[in-house]
Order: structure tokens, then sequence, then C-alpha cells
């Protein structure tokens, strides 16, 4: 139950702090703010359950066998994998390393060692985030998706408040885009918690242009802040862009294009303060698989969206069961991610805004008409963001978000604006609606039908679309009370999309059965440990502290990914698979242990160490150490020479490859020496013992970053075997530091740690100044 004591506590502060230094919120308001979250998370935050899919790692072994032990009967929405895959694990490692007294920029459970923070989606100074750490992890996902429901119903009712609009009109538009289909799903990703800022960006906005006062810039700076530090790069870039459209608008309705500076100066501080995350994060970017992927294939190749794609999601926009439903295992041939479904309550009232003359309202129907279009990838602003610097290399279907928010806005315009001497065409425009999704929902059953999906689902769904626009129709022709539109709403909005996230036993949160106890109480450390097959799924170990040379990454090293032909499987999309523990590269990556079938069997070098029920874990006989010293070393002039050579070799034990371009091609003795190595925080402390000149190699991945120390004196570190650390130590005994202390992330930190405390300076001396009496002239 902590994390309902935790959402009541941090709700209660924020609407107290929004109320003393922003604005107005009525009582009423604000507890229908506070309990709006509920709807969706309110039974897991009120049981003490998990509102997350942690059913799904029993998906596959290990965990599978145990499903029923922990009430997990069924995968519930197959459609949330990134969330087990990707967000916990990233999690886990953030809340290790915090806990170990480490800055989380290094991630060594996966991908032989990765970035964390500069990957941005880890997300460690996300505020969310960052409160969720007073709970045990699995709560804190509970809490995270109620209190991001709370934080885009509070954003979004501040700002249509400060559009004029009333508090009921407000928290009409708080429940749609707090609720709209692509929150409902994406609220546990980054990409979802980012968007919830969008309204505190326009409020910003709106202020610094109409007040120009450092309440205004306070505000602006600070959604800018929290934008960044959600942790979705793509999602900054888009909110920017809108926040910006936004702004020009207001610029030239006012006539102060003077204010365009200070809306910059906050920009500019904003870079400052997130300094920490953007610096990393730049640094490593052009290092990665995606960059190039997108640079050089997504950016070059023509945008071509098929009209039937197109279609397929302006229908999921409209129709709840198009493509079908993934929850409790429902059939979904045609599934999509990106609907900016809103339900037909929100969108009639949005149509019912063009009836009233409102400056603000052809703006947001301008707005809603390009950000809709880039949504569905239409011609022609797909085509034309498509063709535009850094729009090129984002998914700009994404916007569908701002798209979804304009909606909601028009809908408040209208609730605000309804006269009853227009209740006939109220009603008009509502049955109109009402008889447009009625055919569009008859001519899509049966190809839907056709395609797999459940009639009865489509029945059900159709229904929660049509009953409350009915009842719409009522409350708009007997002119009864508008809080009915609000109950309308939620009521179809739990209805449709209420039940994206399973609530789960907090049992069943990566349970430790026997096999990961008995890699838990192994004592030598480092080692890692594969999953063969699609065991153990990557990212999990994360969760138990074990370290897996798979991955499943937002930005995989370049040259790891090369490598990977050597020892597993390549996916296309997801991790990559290992099927054969035979190959010598598993030895070089320091695999100790595999986890595999009861059909599978020991051999000469994997010998049979623990058998349960279900599973065999074998042991590596041939592991290589973390750090070693390789009896021979290869010197090439290029990474494709490297690559040809690894492709050949059978004993990574015995060569290393190291890329000189200077040198010519030959092999040299290497050593031999001795080391010593213990793992201390981000570091490898080594005692090496060199009998003769030699190169030192290390099985973690060379993001950059990695520094070397001889005797304290820093050294050049080298990429050795394409991807990994290699130090040259010359003969005699020497101490060896290795650690992970990236340059661009001191930078930052730096940069970020100035700013704040010039703020509080200046806010300091601010303060004292206003403090000061005023001389009286006499």
């Amino acid at each position: 139950m902590l994390a309902i004591v935790l959402y009541a506590a941090a709700t209660l502060v924020l609407i107290a702090v929004w109320r003393r230094f922003v604005m107005p919120v009525g009582r009423t308001a604000a507890i229908v703010l506070i309990l709006l979250p509920l709807c969706f998370t309110g039974r897991a935050l009120l049981t003490g359950r998990v509102y997350a899919p942690i059913d799904l790692p029993f998906l596959s072994e290990p965990l599978n066998n145990y499903a029923k032990e922990y009430g997990v009967e069924k995968p519930y929405h197959p459609g949330l994998s990134d969330l087990y895959m990707q967000m916990m694990p990233w999690q886990s490692a953030v809340r290790q390393a915090l806990a170990k007294g480490e800055w989380p920029v290094w991630n060594p459970y996966l991908l032989c060692g990765t970035i964390l923070a500069a990957n941005m989606q880890a997300a460690p100074y996300d505020a969310v985030q960052l409160l969720g750490l007073l709970l045990p992890h699995a709560q804190a996902l509970t809490f995270g998706a109620a209190f991001t429901f709370f934080l885009c119903a509070l954003f979004t009712f501040a700002f249509v408040r400060l559009l004029g609009c009333s508090e009921l009109a407000a928290l009409i538009a708080a429940a749609g885009y707090t609720f709209c289909a692509l929150l409902a799903l994406f609220v546990a990703w980054p990409l979802g918690r980012i968007w919830v800022f969008l309204p505190l960006v326009f409020l910003g906005v709106r202020l610094v242009v109409r007040e120009t006062n450092v309440r205004a810039a306070v505000l602006l700076t600070l959604g800018l802040v929290l934008v960044v530090f959600a942790g979705h790069p793509e999602s900054v870039l888009h909110i920017v862009f809108a926040g910006s459209i936004y702004g020009l608008y207001e610029v030239i309705v006012t006539k102060r294009p003077r204010t365009i500076a200070l809306a910059a100066l906050c920009g500019v501080l904003a870079l400052l303060l997130t300094a920490i995350a953007l610096l990393p994060f730049f640094f490593v970017t052009p290092h990665t698989m995606e960059y190039h992927f997108r640079r050089d294939a997504y950016a070059t190749a023509a945008f071509d969206v098929p009209p039937a794609v197109v279609g397929h999601r302006a229908a999921s926009s409209l129709f709840p069961f198009a493509g079908g439903r993934l929850e409790n295992g429902g059939n979904a041939p045609r599934w999509d991610a990106y609907p900016m479904r809103v339900g037909s309550v929100v969108l009639a009232l949005a149509l019912l805004s063009l009836l009233y003359r409102r400056r603000d309202t052809w703006f947001f129907v301008g707005f809603f008409l390009f950000m809709a279009l880039a949504g569905l990838n239409a011609w022609p602003v797909g085509d034309l963001l498509h063709a535009l610097p850094l729009f090129d290399i984002a998914l700009n279907e994404r916007l569908g978000f701002a798209a979804v928010f304009a909606v909601c806005v028009l809908a408040a315009f209208a609730v605000d604006g309804l006269k009853p001497i227009l209740r006939l065409a109220h009603v008009a425009i509502v049955g109109g609606l009402a008889v447009a999704l009625t055919v569009g929902a008859m001519l899509l059953r049966d190809s839907e039908i056709r395609s797999g999906v459940d009639p009865s689902i489509i029945a059900s769904l159709t229904l929660a679309e049509l009953l409350p626009l009915v009842a719409l129709g009522a409350v708009l022709f007997f002119r009864l009370d508008a809080r009915w539109i609000l109950a309308l709403i939620l009521v179809q909005r739990v209805w449709e999309d209420g039940s994206m996230y399973p609530s789960l036993p907090e049992k069943a949160f990566y349970p430790t059965i026997p096999v990961f106890q008995y890699l838990q109480d192994d004592p030598a450390t480092p080692f890692r440990v594969v999953g063969m097959h699609y065991a153990m799924v990557p990212d999990t170990a994360a969760l138990y502290g074990l370290e897996d040379p798979r991955g499943y990454e937002a930005m995989t090293f370049r040259r790891l990914h090369d490598t990977y032909p050597l020892w597993s499987r390549p996916m296309p999309v997801s991790y990559n698979v290992v099927e054969d523990r035979s190959k010598s590269f598993l030895s070089f990556l320091n695999v100790k242990y595999a986890i595999g079938s009861l059909e599978q069997e020991p051999d000469e070098q994997w010998k049979l160490v623990l058998q349960d029920r279900y599973h065999r874990l074998f042991e590596n006989t041939r592991v290589v150490p973390r750090a070693f010293v390789p009896r021979y070393v290869r010197y090439e002039r290029s990474d494709e020479a490297v690559m040809r050579g690894m492709r050949l070799a059978d004993d990574f034990a015995e060569t290393a490859w190291i890329a000189v371009p200077q040198y010519p091609a030959h092999r040299i003795n290497n050593g031999p020496g001795t080391l010593v190595t213990r793992r201390d925080g981000l570091a490898y402390e080594i005692d090496a013992t060199m009998d003769l000149d030699g190169w030192v190699v290390l099985s973690d991945t060379k993001w950059p970053g990695w520094r070397a120390y001889i005797d304290g004196k820093r050294v050049e570190t080298h990429y050795a075997n394409h991807a990994f650390i290699g130090v040259f130590v010359p003969k005699g005994k020497h101490h060896l530091r290795v650690v992970f202390h990236p340059e661009a992330f001191t930078r930052g930190r730096n940069i970020t740690l100035v700013t704040i405390l010039g703020l509080v300076v200046f806010f300091a001396l601010r303060r004292y100044r206003l403090k000061q009496p005023r001389a009286v002239r006499v």
C-alpha cells in the first residue's frame, strides 16, 4: 500500500504548490484531478497490485514453468513487451547504480556492458522515476503510471483554464487527453510520459508571450527541462516544434515579437540545466547502429506510405476494434500502436466547437489537421516533415499526441460555448457523427472479421462508441448538467481502453527460482550468462543482477553489433539469439553459464551443474576471464581485416586482434603475464604481472568514455577484437585501472550543477532586493 500513500502525498503537495505559485484550482476540481487516474490504475493502486505487464517474462523459459505458482494464467497484452524487455531492466539498472552510490552512466547487465543514462530512455533524471525510488520497484511501476496520468490531467486542466475556460470544461479536456488511446498504451514508456508535459510547455509559452515575467519564464523552462529528462529524444524535437508553432501564433496575435527573446532564453537555460543528459547522448549517438540506420537508410529512403496503411490508422483512430485487441490473448492481426483515438464524445464536442466564434478555435483546428496528417504519415505533411533535417530521422507519427491534445482543447471550447438556442444544431452534429460512425463500423466490420477479429469484440466496442454518443445527444437536447458529459467521457474511455494494462500480484515481479538463485550465489564474479534460444529473454537478467551478452537496446554499439554473427543469430527486431553454445567467441565474452532445456546435453566443454524440474544449467569449462592476456596479438590495418580474421578463428583466448593503421599486418607473441582482477563500481582494478610487454584485453564493449591508468598515469585504450577494450601494459608489476568515466558526462554534469547554482544565486539576490525598503522621495 506504499504506492497509494506516495501517490496521495505527491498529488496533494503538487496541487498545493500549484495553487500557491501558479494559479488557483478549486477544491472540487483538485479532488477530481487526484481521483481521475484511478479510473485506470485504481484496482492496482488500492490493492497493492502491479499496473504493469510483469506477466510477460513468464512467456519464456525459465519462468514459464512457474507461471501458475505466481498467479499468472496467460499473457495479457503482448504489445507491452518493450516494458519488460527494456524499460523495467533499465529502471532496475538505474536503481542498482544509485544504490551503490554511482552515477547511472553504465549498464553492465546486457550487451557486454552498455551506456545507461546516455541512451536517454533509461531516464534516470526523470522526476516521476526519481519519486518512485522511494518505493520497491514493483510498486514504483504502479505509482509511476498513476502519477503520470495525474500530471497529464493537471497540466491539461491548467492550460485550458489559462485559455479562459471554466473548470468543468478544463476537466473534460483533461479527461480526454489523459485517457486517449496513445497515453493509455504508452503511459509507462518514456514516449508516453514525455507527452504529458506538452500542455505545460504550451502554458509556459502563452505566459511568456502575454505576461513576460519571471513566473512565465520559470514555467516554460521547467516544462522544457521535464521534457528532456523524460527521456525520449525524438519527442523532445516534436514537442519543441509544436510549442514553437503555438508560440509563433501567440506572438502574431498579441503583436509582441520581443517576447521571442525571452522564450529563447528559457530554451538556453533548459539546455544548460539538462546538459547532464544531453551531452552524453549527443556524444555516443554517432557510435550506434540505430543512428547509422536512420541516417543512411531511413532518411534517404523515399517516403512512400501506402494509402492502405494511412487508411487503417485513420480507421483505428475512430474505431477501437480496428485491428483487433491484444488484451487477454485477443486476436489482433492488424493492431496499430499509434491510433489517435480519443472517443466519440470528445470528438463530437470538438465538432461542436466549430459553431462558436472564438479566435483560438481556428488555430487549434489548423493545428489538429497538421498534426493529424503527421500522425497518419499522410501526404503532404508526412512527406514535408521527412524532407526536413532531424525530422528525416524521426518517427513523426508520434505527433499524433499533439493532434489528440488539440481535439481535447476544442472539446473544452464547446462545453463553455453551449447555447440552448443551438441545441438542435448540437443534436444534428452529434446525430450525424453517430450515423457516420455506424456506417463506418458496418463497412469495416466484415473486413475485420475476415482478418480474425472476434465479432463480439467488434460489437462491444462499437457500442462503446455509439451509446455514450447517443447519451451525449440526450444531454444536449434536454440541457442537462454538463457534468454528465465528463461522466460519459470517463465511462467511454474506461470501456474502450481502460483494460490496456493488467493488474497483477506483486509476487509475480521477477521471482527468484532455483536456477537464478544458483547464479546469484556464485562468488566468482564477474561472469556472464546466456539463455539458449529464447530462454531468459534479454534484458531480464538485469532484474536479477546478472550479466547477459545478449540484449535489446534503444542504442546499440555498432561495433558490437558487427560481432553478432560470431556468437549469435541477429534478429531484425528485438534481441540476438544464442543457438550454439560451442562458439568460441562466447568463451571470450566471459560466458560462464548457459541456461538450457532438459533436452540439451552436457559435453566436453559445457558440464551440467544444476538440474531442476524444468531446466538444466551448464558451466563453461573454457570460459575466458573478463580481463586476460592473450598468447598472441594480430595487428591489422583496418576494421574489415580484423573482422575477416575473427570469422576464421576458433580460439579467442589464444589470439586477439588490434586494428593499428600505421603497422603492417602481422602476428606477435603477447606477454605472457598474470592478472588479478576485481571490479570496483564502474572500474576494473587489475594487478598485472607482465613477464614481457603485452596487451591486456577486457571483454567489455569499448563505448567512448573508457579510461585506463597504469600506476596512476593515464594511457590510451584501443579497440581489441573490434569492439572491446585493449590496453598495452609494459613489462613488470603494475596496477591497471580501467574505468568508465566519459568526459561528456562530467562536462554535462558540471554545466548542469553550475547553472543550478547560478539560478539559486539569482533568485536569492532577487528575493533580497524585493525585501529591501524603497527610498521615499521628499
